[in-house]
């Protein structure tokens, strides 16, 4: 089992590699550049990366995480070696909280004005003081109905679906704790981040009856696997669930019956960010309409941009992945006060995945 205490010390391992490749090539206050961390793939597409460097001349460094965790670990170590960071909702609450981020200045993003305001003070930054909306995506399923068919198990139309024994090394999911108990708390009627001992003990024994039907935990291309066929249902988020559907025709989302979660990645500054002034530039370029549309058509996000919709391509405003109807947001929920149930969720993933 691998402990807290040794993902942490792995997270500052990484930390310390990190810092010592930004000091050799020149990093520190007043430099050409910016120290960006998100997720990997084509989270911020590398040609709008390019783009922007082309045109300002600031080089971005970019650090590529797996877990909002990391980020967190990260940004804890070395505060001054980061400039900005693209996490979740419930993790810039829980920075803000810690005092680990900057108050943005307003008047060096004239570019906000663009975000369209449904995106806006909600619950981890209810004054907007401390994050830029990028990207929202919700979590659902991808499935093969041809091949689950094939091998006699029953539609799925739920979470619930997932257990059928007729799944056994057929099924993918994101790689996170709170989402794979956020799934099995949902399967059982309940609402997430449940707090309530006999209700966590109760999803813990629903959810090590799942272990045998799990093929693979990716948090980054969990569509890979039904694109190759190693599964037939996968776990994971809208845009990644896009993508697999562009790749093979047969797949289809499912909005699970018993609700799904929703997110909002947001930009964040480092409170002590060695580079701000190119920091503020990026941002604003990233909120400009037609940048934000290519990004989002490039990524499979829902634009967070509302000024960006008359730049964004026809198949993208018509596809139900990414224009949400409103059937299926209602049945959404953020994931709220993480950190209360992250170490017992944790420690209950660690042995689930060691089993």
């Amino acid at each position: 089992m691998v402990s807290t205490r040794t993902r942490k010390i792995f997270a500052l391992t990484l930390a310390a590699i990190f810092v010592f490749a930004l000091t050799g090539c020149g990093g520190g206050s007043g430099s050409k550049q910016i120290n960006l961390m998100t997720w990997g793939g084509d989270f911020i597409p590398r040609e709008i990366i390019n783009q922007f460097e082309e045109d300002t001349g600031i080089k971005v460094n970019y650090k590529e995480v797996t877990s909002n965790e990391e980020m967190q670990s990260l940004l804890e170590a070395n505060p001054n070696q980061y400039d900005l960071a693209v996490t979740t909702d419930y993790m810039v609450d829980i920075m803000r909280r810690n005092g680990q981020l900057e108050v943005l200045d307003k008047g060096k993003l004239p570019n906000f004005s663009n975000i369209n305001p449904v995106y806006q003070g909600n619950y981890y930054d209810e004054n907007d003081e401390y994050s830029i909306p990028y990207a929202v995506s919700i979590s659902f399923l991808l499935v093969n109905p041809e091949a689950v068919e094939q091998l006699g198990a029953e539609p799925i139309t739920g979470y619930k679906d997932l257990w059928q024994e007729e799944l056994k090394n057929n099924v993918v999911v994101i790689d996170w704790s709170v989402e794979i108990m956020g799934l099995v708390l949902k399967s059982l009627g309940y609402e997430y981040n449940e707090t309530d001992p006999a209700i966590v003990e109760e999803a813990k024994q629903k959810l090590f009856e799942l272990k045998d039907n799990i093929v693979r935990f990716e948090t980054n291309t969990p569509e890979d696997s039904l694109i190759n066929g190693e599964a037939v249902a996968g776990f994971m988020y809208s845009n990644q669930a896009v993508k697999g559907k562009a790749a093979d025709d047969k797949l289809e989302p499912v909005f699970p019956v018993e609700g799904m979660p929703i997110y909002i990645d947001s930009f964040v500054m480092s409170k002590q960010a060695p580079n701000k002034d190119n920091a503020y530039k990026l941002l604003n370029f990233i909120m400009e309409p037609e940048v934000s549309a290519k990004i989002s058509d490039i990524t499979k996000f829902a634009s967070t941009n509302k000024a960006a919709a008359e730049f964004l391509p026809e198949d993208f405003k018509n596809n139900p992945m990414l224009n949400l109807s409103d059937e299926v947001v209602e049945n959404t929920s953020f994931y709220i006060d993480v950190a209360a149930v992250t170490e017992e969720y944790e420690h209950i993933y660690s042995e689930f995945k060691m089993k």
